[in-house]
């Protein structure tokens, strides 16, 4: 199945096994090529699979979806206190896991480029 299969309106959660296939590129692209309801429904997909797998206690897949999202708020979509709302995500993602790539996210988020 297509990544972005996954985010129709009546799609089902993202396989834990395939989250990782998820990149930026992939939701600039579902961003560039949806209407404004189908941008905003992108983030509630993700906002979903958030909760899909930290209710599964997957901790690196979760990390990797936060990270996700918080670039979705920052870059493409930017609603409202997006800054805010990706701060949040970027700090959550770098709690979860302390990696590098996860710790200049933040710094990028928290610096507000």
């Amino acid at each position: 199945m297509n990544i972005k299969d996954y985010f129709t309106y009546n799609s089902e959660e993202i396989p834990a096994s395939h989250i990782f296939s998820l990149t930026e590129e992939i939701l600039d692209d579902l961003y560039s090529n949806s209407s404004e309801i189908e941008r905003c429904n992108v983030f509630f997909h993700l906002q979903n699979e958030y909760f899909y797998l930290k209710n599964k206690g997957l901790v690196k897949e979760t990390a990797y979806i936060c990270y996700l999202i918080s670039y979705y708020l920052f870059t493409p979509l930017t609603p409202p206190h997006s800054n805010s709302l990706a701060y949040e995500y970027a700090k959550e993602a770098h709690e979860l896991d302390t990696s590098q790539s996860y710790a200049d996210w933040l710094e990028t988020v928290i610096k507000g480029n």
